[in-house]
């Protein structure tokens, strides 16, 4: 019955792939009478994939280990070949392109995404090395956010923030790197893991975080101990472009913005039936707001119905740029701004 529904709901490029997530016995290790709840969930090149929620587990002999986690580094020194090193208790990695005088930004893709396949990657990569000469880690965690175990990857996310931790722990003992500067930037399932990282370090904080559409499904009732919050950081951001459906709608940081009201579909979004298209925007928003020194303004207001009728037109002085603004205790809160429909996304808000 499951493989029948997705026949009427994938689109035809996706039919010819579908026999590798037929249910069967040798899935689990033991037979599963209960429902299997699932949904259609975009990969890291957003195409919608089969994500199982519950009713079915992965085979835990099968479980991939946290040590199979791939750190890739990019400098200006190295825009586009990438050094890769891998990090357990015997193997303490060091890069030669790492400077420890640069800040640092780490990105963390989220559900059935990986280096080789990711679309945000490059983007925000080439965004920030544009910008600044900074280190870029990319951490891919793909055995453990892999297609079509949502519900083991959501699970995962703990983990991987306790590997990340030890890994940012051992640059800052190993170099003269500093906690304090490295920016955590993830997105939906890595919007939580980069979370969770600050609160698993011992060598100090990291100020700076930034959840991009952070993954609701499976976390709508979870503690905020447990996902993306306000309290892991002296700057948590957050962008929402799918609130209610994919990603959490309601605020979780110190400053949310909220593009077109931060709801799905984005304008441009046509037929985003599984909220692929818009779950993406939040990191296309993101790397364009990087590079671009004008648009992407944001005003603070109580709704966006309130922004959109120019309610808050006189709070034009607390307005931020996405992407670019510091810490600023009278800036924080729910933030609205109005995008393009296709790119450049980027525009100076008429309120």
């Amino acid at each position: 019955m499951l493989y029948l529904i997705l026949l009427i709901f994938l689109p035809h490029s996706e039919l010819k792939s579908l026999k590798k997530y037929e249910v069967t016995e040798e899935m689990t290790e033991e037979r599963v009478d209960e429902d299997i709840k699932w949904m259609l969930l975009p990969n890291g090149r957003g195409d919608p994939q089969l994500a199982i929620i519950s009713g079915l587990e992965k085979n835990s002999a099968a479980e991939p280990l946290v040590e199979n986690i791939k750190f890739y580094l990019y400098t200006r020194d190295n825009p586009t070949r990438a050094e890769m090193q891998t990090m357990d208790k015997n193997c303490l990695p060091i890069f030669k392109y790492f400077r420890s005088q640069r800040k640092t930004k780490v990105l963390v893709h989220g559900f059935g995404d990986s280096a080789e396949d990711s679309l945000m990657f490059p983007l925000l990569r080439d965004a920030f090395l544009n910008y600044n000469d900074y280190n870029i880690f990319t951490v891919d965690w793909s055995e453990l956010a892999a297609v079509p175990w949502y519900n083991s990857a959501a699970k995962n996310t703990k983990h991987v923030s306790k590997h990340l931790a030890s890994f940012i722990d051992h640059l800052t003992s190993s170099t003269d790197a500093r906690t304090d500067d490295f920016h955590l930037i993830g997105f939906s399932l890595g919007a939580h893991v980069v979370g969770l990282t600050n609160n698993e370090l011992k060598s100090g904080k990291v100020k700076h975080i930034t959840g991009l559409d952070p993954a609701e499904v499976l976390f709508s009732s979870s503690s905020p101990e447990e996902r993306l919050d306000y309290s892991q950081a002296k700057l948590v951001e957050v962008v929402h472009t799918s609130g209610g459906f994919l990603g959490f709608k309601k605020r979780l940081g110190h400053r949310d913005f909220y593009p077109n009201g931060g709801a799905w579909p984005q304008p441009g979004c046509k037929i985003d039936y599984a909220a692929v298209c818009s779950h993406r925007r939040a990191y296309y928003y993101y790397a364009e707001a990087i590079t671009k020194s004008e648009g992407f303004i944001a005003v603070p207001c109580p709704s966006y119905e309130d922004y959109t009728s120019g309610a808050c037109s006189n709070n034009t002085d607390l307005s931020v740029q996405l992407g670019k603004a510091p810490f600023d205790k009278s800036k924080e809160g729910n933030y609205y701004l109005i995008t393009n429909s296709d790119s450049p996304y980027g525009k100076v808000s008429k309120h």
